[in-house]
């Protein structure tokens, strides 16, 4: 008799997350992540993730607008509405969710506790297998990507997370922000 050996969120996710406040500068958050060599701090106030930032948010919400890092929040331009998993469910669970939303990284909140965060390089690290369908959401990515490719961005609030944002694309018959669309 085969035992069942189903790999969960916990076996693959990484501990001990670096977090930030939403108040702490875009460029001291760059600074953390250039020194611990990681492409993504997690924001919270309190025990529960609020919002992400990342290296990307960094360049096209900063330094692409010639905007001065130390004078501003991380908190105006992280990515909101966080999705999150659970430690105990299955690691394909967390892939196809990864894959379906257009996201790299998911904060492990274990009864609203961040206790960890699963990017697709450790799921890939701890099952290789499931590189199918990480493999399979980047062509996806890639397809929507072109399809807004030549349309000006405009001005507005974006349709998806709500914020104010100078760089909208029509995608789909509504404006969304680079985050947004990536999702």
């Amino acid at each position: 008799m085969e035992m069942d050996t189903k790999l969960t969120v916990h076996d693959a996710m990484t501990p001990n997350v670096l977090t930030v406040s939403p108040k702490t500068s875009v460029a001291k958050a760059a600074m953390l992540m250039t020194k611990y060599k990681i492409g993504s701090l997690i924001v919270r106030s309190n025990s529960e993730p609020e919002g992400l930032i990342t290296e990307s948010d960094i360049i096209s919400k900063v330094v692409s607008l010639d905007l001065k890092a130390s004078d501003i929040t991380i908190g105006e331009i992280m990515s909101k509405n966080l999705i999150s998993i659970d430690p105990g469910s299955d690691l394909n669970e967390a892939a196809r969710t990864m894959a379906k939303n257009s996201i790299r990284r998911l904060p492990v909140v274990n009864k609203g506790n961040l206790v960890g965060i699963l990017t697709s390089t450790d799921v890939l690290m701890v099952s290789p297998e499931l590189t199918e369908i990480l493999v399979e959401d980047a062509r996806m990515q890639n397809q929507n990507h072109d399809k807004y490719l030549n349309k000006p961005p405009v001005s507005g609030i974006c349709e998806g997370c709500g914020n104010f944002m100078d760089d909208l694309v029509e995608l789909d018959g509504k404006f969304l922000c680079e985050d947004c669309i990536e999702r």
